[in-house]
């Protein structure tokens, strides 16, 4: 019979299957309760996480990288001699890409500058004959002026002559009279004294007196009669001078009128040169021009970009506007993303967008939404969808959305237009 202390410390005997498997699990369902328990906290807290991040964001995966593409093209026609760039390099705004031969469009420039020499001296001309001419104008009618002033006071004192003669004639003809009225009174009384003294009524000395008087009258009235005449004389040489006078008024209004005449000369010598100006001012902008196209015989890069789609070599001969190569840019880049027309009720200009992009798993870019298109793609189509024939099958339609893409985001310059994209754009400030 064994002691207590033996039955203590000896184990009891169990069968196979017993107690022993019965602890094992009851370990395991200790340790599987709290893993499950901390995985379903865990799925709790990213399934809530996940929901709230569902209901304040819009994503999308059909979207693409996007940017500008410059096209290329001569602006002036003629055979390329050298080209300076090569497929897929980087090039800088005003980087030169090719040449195009020069020659014509030199020989343009000489005959420009020499049409403008032309045109410059037959200015300076036409310039110089305006104040010349008006010089000689001024002076001429100056002259004229001066000439019908004389004139004037001129044919004023031959009128003023002729009415000082004619009062002269008018005394002399009076005096002439007079004296005419005295030898017929003389001769009346020689006669009566001739027939008195016959008779012995008088002296023969009263009869000498009577012919005195009456030598006396005739030799007064030839001298009046003379005094007439020269009065006469002096009334036509003062009408003479009047009708010089005249003539000379006639005269000098004529050369007036051809001085004035000298105006309109003026006037024309304005309009000359006047049109020497404007033939200036058409030289200098051919010269401008043959300058210009001289010019676009250098083709420069208008933007920074990448050179794609190359199709011109040395040896081409180019026409205006054909095309020879494109720059895709690598600034400035956006992302063009279709969203279901069920996403955009939130959406926003100016809501934050995250960014991601097959060809860069892990790398997310950040940027901004910038535009939503005004119609979906469907509308843009060739050939839209014609629901009014009957055949209606309700799509969900998508509309184009713009998102700029942080600088700051892809400092390397890795994203490349054309690339597929994801985006999910923070709808929380809507």
């Amino acid at each position: 019979m064994s002691t207590t202390q033996e039955r203590l410390q000896t184990p009891p005997h169990e069968a196979p299957g017993g107690p022993v498997e019965v602890a094992t699990t009851g370990r395991k369902r200790r340790f599987l309760i709290p893993v499950g328990i901390i995985v379903a906290i865990v799925g709790i807290i990213f399934g809530v996480r996940y929901l709230i991040y569902a209901a304040h964001h819009v994503s999308t995966d059909d979207a693409q990288i996007g940017g500008d593409i410059t096209t290329i093209s001569a602006r002036v026609k003629g055979q390329v001699v050298g080209v300076y760039v090569h497929e897929n390099q980087l090039v800088h705004k005003g980087d030169k890409l090719l040449k195009i031969d020069d020659s014509d469009y030199l020989i343009a420039i000489a005959q420009a500058k020499a049409a403008l020499a032309q045109a410059l001296a037959a200015q300076q001309a036409a310039a110089q004959g305006v104040p010349l001419q008006s010089a000689v104008t001024a002076a001429q009618t100056a002259q004229a002026e001066a000439g019908v002033a004389q004139a004037s006071g001129q044919t004023q004192s031959a009128n003023a002559g002729i009415v000082a003669a004619e009062g002269r004639l008018a005394a002399a003809k009076a005096q002439a009279n007079a004296a005419t009225a005295d030898a017929v009174k003389a001769q009346h009384d020689l006669d009566r004294a001739k027939q008195l003294v016959a008779e012995g009524a008088i002296p023969r000395s009263q009869w000498d007196a009577s012919q005195a008087a009456y030598d006396t009258a005739i030799a007064n009235q030839q001298s009046a009669q003379h005094d007439v005449d020269i009065a006469q004389a002096g009334v036509s040489q003062a009408s003479a001078a009047a009708q010089q006078a005249q003539a000379g008024i006639a005269a000098s209004n004529a050369q007036l009128l051809q001085a004035q005449t000298g105006n309109q000369t003026t006037g024309i010598k304005v309009a000359q040169a006047q049109t020497a100006s404007a033939q200036v001012t058409a030289a200098r902008a051919s010269l401008a021009s043959a300058e210009l196209q001289l010019s676009y015989t250098n083709v420069t890069a208008p933007i920074d970009g990448v050179i794609s789609k190359k199709s011109v070599d040395v040896g081409d001969t180019l026409s205006v506007g054909q095309p020879v190569m494109a720059i895709a840019s690598t600034s400035d880049l956006y992302v063009v993303a279709n969203l279901k027309e069920t996403q955009i009720t939130n959406v926003r200009v100016g809501q934050p967008v995250e960014i991601k992009v097959d060809a860069y798993p892990g790398h997310t870019f950040t940027g901004k939404v910038l535009s939503l298109s005004a119609a979906t793609g469907a509308t843009f189509a060739l050939i839209p969808p014609d629901n009014a024939s009957g055949n209606f099958t309700k799509v969900v339609q998508r509309l184009p959305a713009r998102t700029s893409i942080d600088a700051s985001s892809d400092p390397e310059h890795l994203l490349k237009q054309g690339l597929s994209a994801e985006i999910s754009i923070d709808t929380t400030n809507h």
